[in-house]
């Protein structure tokens, strides 16, 4: 979700249009540093703005981390911006301690009117209600639906009918079509605990609220339509944005709410929105009131959308495209397969444990790519000393992601997709805990922040792969051009950054 900074760039620099930058809109730095942070020398005024290329500030950054330090400042039209490059420093910054308390808000954006006025976890501050929904979501959705035996059921027949739909006769296939018809059955049996029907004519509205959703956040787009108001009423693209954003999120709630809480039932859970209707109806009979409002719920059931398709969409995406680059790898993870699933097992969460090599295929995975190179930018809501330098209020922290995953006195080589790295010296354990490489992968952030549903996506990534690969042995296409496969050729544009691309597909003889 690196989707924030910079809400008053574009409007000035037409360079900035992506939305990994998203977020600095309102965040004034003001007074003196008793330490004051290195930084790059900018423009009166303009600051740092014009070096600045949303799609791959990411890689500017991390150069000026090698420059400045892990923890340096920039600055934006006058408004202090702190990258941190370095995962201990994260780790104090957004911790349980003093630091966390001032340094866990989000600014405001535009997105604040589509959550139902930031009810909800992804762009709203660090409050009660933003822990509560958090917690639901850990330990009552997703606790629920990993051990429940109908939803893993349910599950492992969508992951095994993708697996299927991949084998369709065709010499060279695009995948996302697939993946995205995957993602949709997938979460839809999240929510309201079944999948849709192929006719279904609401099958691609998560996907629209998805596109609606990025389309607003571009500086271009929300600078003026929280400036003006009146604008979102408009016949002009800025209007028509956010009423689109509007209509799909309501067509959204509607079909997966509405119709959830119409047809609820006492006692008998389908999926999240009864989870959540379930706490909400316990709170009125025990106290007449309830912090999970009808609004929560939904702006819960919004955030699993963008976090669990758009996210997943790409790691799938380039588990695939790594495959094709690295056929040893692919065949080393089919040889554990075999193993321990065998050709015709059933992939399922309980054989993790005995995979580890399938698991650091995807650690590695999530560090090389570093899909989401900058995480969602924190606000400072107070004065605060961060590793002896004066944070000030209103600054924003940006987390580099991307800086941290490729840093070259932590990894040594970490242009090289090597998922070994990650491997004890016997090759049969992962390394421990505290082994700086296993300190240092952060894909889901760290801290107060740290995505809730980590555990559940790492889970269904493994399922994912070792039901692909079970089956079919990737290619890349015979006689086609065929993408780089190293990240620093990406495109961060969102929704869908990452290269497209199209793969041979091949059965698998024993299966």
């Amino acid at each position: 979700m690196a989707l924030q900074v910079m809400s008053l760039i574009q409007s000035t620099c037409q360079k900035l249009k992506g939305v990994t930058l998203y977020a600095l809109t309102g965040m004034l730095c003001k007074g003196s540093n008793s330490r004051v942070l290195p930084g790059p020398k900018g423009l009166p005024v303009l600051g740092n703005s014009l070096e600045l290329d949303a799609s791959q500030a990411h890689q500017l950054f991390t150069q000026w981390s090698k420059q400045y330090g892990k923890i340096f400042r920039l600055k934006v039209f006058g408004k202090n911006v702190v990258v941190i490059s370095d995962a201990d420093t994260l780790r104090a910054a957004f911790s349980s301690g003093a630091l966390g308390k001032h340094l866990n808000d989000r600014a405001e954006n535009i997105t604040k009117e589509v959550f139902y006025g930031r009810k909800h976890m992804g762009f709203a501050n660090l409050c009660d209600q933003t822990v509560s929904l958090r917690n639901v979501l850990r330990r009552k959705v997703l606790h629920y639906q990993m051990c429940n035996s109908n939803f893993v059921e349910a599950c492992s027949t969508i992951i095994s009918n993708v697996a299927m739909n991949f084998n369709n006769g065709a010499e060279t296939i695009d995948p996302d079509a697939l993946i995205k018809e995957f993602l949709t059955q997938l979460n839809t049996t999240i929510l309201i605990g079944e999948s849709l029907p192929d006719d279904d004519p609401e099958m691609e509205a998560l996907w629209e609220f998805i596109d609606s959703l990025y389309r607003l956040l571009p500086p271009s787009i929300d600078a003026p339509l929280r400036a003006f108001p009146w604008l979102r009423h408009m016949p002009i693209k800025h209007g028509r944005y956010f009423r689109s954003a509007i209509d799909a999120r309501d067509r959204v709630t509607r079909r997966y709410f509405d119709t959830q809480k119409s047809t609820y039932k006492e006692g008998h859970v389908r999926g999240l929105v009864d989870i959540c209707l379930r706490i909400q109806q316990e709170a009125l009979a025990t106290s007449g009131t309830s912090w999970l409002t009808d609004d929560y719920i939904k702006g819960l059931m919004l955030d699993t959308v963008v976090a669990g398709m758009s996210e997943m969409m790409k790691s799938i995406r380039m588990l695939i495209l790594l495959m094709c680059h690295h056929q040893d790898v692919q065949s080393r993870v089919y040889t554990e397969i075999r193993d321990v699933i065998g050709p015709g097992g059933t992939p399922s969460t309980n054989h993790r444990e005995a995979m580890i090599y399938t698991q650091v295929v995807i650690m590695e995975m999530l560090r090389y790519v570093s899909q989401t190179p900058l995480a969602i930018p924190h606000k400072c809501n107070e004065d605060v000393v961060l590793d002896g330098y004066a944070i000030e209020k209103d600054a924003a922290i940006l987390p580099n992601i991307w800086g941290i995953h490729h840093d070259e006195d932590v990894w040594g080589d970490p242009w090289d997709f090597r998922p070994e790295r990650f491997l004890a010296e016997d090759g049969k354990k992962l390394l421990p805990a505290d082994h700086k490489f296993m300190k240092t992968l952060i894909p889901f952030s760290v801290g107060k922040r740290r995505c809730p549903g980590e555990d559940f996506a790492m889970s269904r990534l493994f399922l994912v792969l070792t039901s692909l690969l079970q089956r079919l042995h990737f290619r890349p296409p015979e006689g086609e051009e065929f993408p780089s496969v190293d990240p620093r050729h990406y495109n961060r544009d969102y929704p869908y950054p990452l290269p497209l691309y199209k793969c041979r597909v091949e059965v698998r003889m024993e299966c």
